[in-house]
């Protein structure tokens, strides 16, 4: 995609965005929603990752699978996650997201060919701030454009995989995936 193409979308995605400014939802400086669907595998759940048990069961459903650790996603994450399905509710689109992969050991971020900074790795805490999602519904550009309209952080397109990566807690920035 071209410079001008990816800002002819990304206006064209602000154009009509909701009223509540992204930022400032984003931010907690105006109601959130605080309810995921997320399905992995086999495995889905309808959370509210407010309560503890909500927390634990999306801390779950991200966890790396192939080192199966269970790290503690960031809260900025999840609620880039709530805010995005929200956005797609409001447009008739109540779906959940397909975990492609959430928290990576170094180990298995090495198989997956990840950046060895990546935002999947957790930190000493075991705190991760990165996913990689799609749903069947919306294409992974559509989901992309979404989480940079929201401009918390890295979004990485894998459209040929058919899959978004959000990442929060660092630089707004963009790049196109394999």
């Amino acid at each position: 995609m071209l410079r001008r193409d990816f800002l002819r979308a990304t206006v064209a995605a602000a154009a009509i965005a909701p009223c509540v400014g992204v930022r400032e939802a984003l931010g907690q400086e105006a109601p959130m929603p605080s309810v995921l669907w997320l399905r992995r595998g086999k495995d889905q759940a309808r959370i509210d990752f407010a309560t503890q048990e909500g927390y634990n069961a999306a801390a779950y459903l991200l966890r790396d699978a192939q080192a199966n650790f269970v790290g503690r996603p960031h809260p900025a994450l999840l609620r880039l996650l709530a805010w995005e399905q929200a956005w797609l509710a409001a447009y008739g689109y109540t779906i959940p997201f397909l975990i492609h992969s959430g928290c990576r050991l170094a180990s298995t971020n090495s198989r997956e060919g990840g950046a060895l900074n990546s935002r999947h790795l957790p930190n000493d805490m075991g705190v991760f701030r990165a996913v990689d999602f799609s749903t069947r519904e919306i294409s992974a550009e559509y989901l992309g454009r979404l989480a940079y309209v929201a401009s918390q952080g890295g979004v990485g397109f894998y459209s040929q995989r058919g899959f978004v990566h959000n990442d929060v807690d660092s630089r707004i920035r963009t790049w196109r995936g394999k």
